[in-house]
């Protein structure tokens, strides 16, 4: 069968669905960078060339530094919620990832880990960040985990929430059955993907459906729109974001290091990822801790009550 576009749910495989398609919709008018950004940059955005590519960050706080990475067709807005908290006693920055958010994709295609791993090192370079902790959220813990395990003198603690802790298996059909109709009707028109589409993939991963409100479900829509449109983006992600890997750097980490897991994450389960994370990490100060009534997305679902259980150890290993 023929994979529908989107190739990941927040850094997890999708593969195809063999779904009769609904009604065709018509495609929204496109965004340009201008209109991307005067809708979506925060009031402490900034853009920087790092190794090639624009890169879209904000800096908040003061203190010591904590770098937010986040996931798949997510952006830095992911951490709105965790930012307004952790900038009132650290310095936080995040960044979006190409080719998501403002920063848009790489103009050489170039989406491997070792060129996210120089966007990493350029960017905190540029802020004279030397040591820092690093917070990561689903397949934000690949390219997190990879740079914690090459650069150990940089990483001060690191905090990884809902990661794949290797190859990720996918079940279909456990998947809610407004997804699948979302999914099919998606089939029908390749290039672009409608904000049902995405207001479905957000709810099927939390547990509070309040917290998915029409505003982040247009930005979702919106700031996905352009990497999408090209299917050469996709496959270039695709073909340089392996799970494989991540065993291999989490058994390579030295810094202490927080997972914190979502009860209710279907995708990146606790008896699944949770504890095989925690088995495999090489560093001898290490913990889970699990958030009840919480999806897979952490940061959309349930901030307050995963950044109460993340502070104590920000407070021991961030100065």
């Amino acid at each position: 069968m023929r994979p529908i576009r989107l190739a990941r749910i927040c850094g997890l495989s999708l593969a195809a669905l063999a779904l009769s398609p609904a009604a065709a919709q018509t495609e929204p008018a496109p965004l340009g960078d201008a209109a991307l950004r005067s809708r979506y940059a925060l009031p402490g955005s900034q853009f920087a060339e790092i190794d090639g590519e624009s890169v879209h960050y904000v800096v908040e706080g003061k203190g010591p530094a904590i770098l937010l990475v986040h996931g798949s067709y997510a952006s830095l807005r992911q951490w709105d919620d965790w930012a307004a908290r952790l900038s009132r006693h650290y310095r936080v920055i995040r960044y979006d990832q190409s080719p998501a958010g403002l920063s848009g994709p790489s103009p050489a295609g170039d989406y491997t880990i070792e060129h996210r791993i120089r966007v990493i090192d350029g960017l905190m370079d540029r802020l004279k960040a030397d040591r820092f902790v690093m917070v990561a959220t689903s397949s934000g813990g690949l390219p997190a985990a990879a740079y914690a395990a090459a650069r150990p003198k940089r990483v001060r603690a690191l905090v990884l929430n809902n990661i794949a802790a290797g190859p990720v298996k996918f079940d279909l059909d456990g998947l809610p059955p407004a997804l699948k109709v979302a999914l099919a009707e998606d089939r029908t028109h390749p290039g672009w993907h409608a904000p049902e589409y995405w207001r479905q993939i957000l709810l099927a991963n939390v547990v509070d459906p309040a917290r998915i409100t029409p505003a982040l479900v247009a930005q979702w829509t919106d700031l996905n729109s352009r990497p999408l449109r090209d299917p050469a983006i996709g496959k270039a992600v695709a073909a340089s974001t392996s799970f494989a890997r991540t065993p291999d750097d989490l058994r390579r980490i030295t810094a202490p290091t927080l997972l914190l897991w979502s009860a209710d994450d279907h995708e990146t389960t606790l008896e699944r990822d949770g504890k095989q994370a925690l088995a495999l990490l090489g560093s001898t100060d290490k913990s889970l801790e699990v958030i009840d009534r919480c999806g897979h997305m952490m940061p959309f679902d349930c901030p307050d009550r995963a950044l109460e259980r993340m502070m104590p150890f920000l407070r021991r290993t961030a100065r």
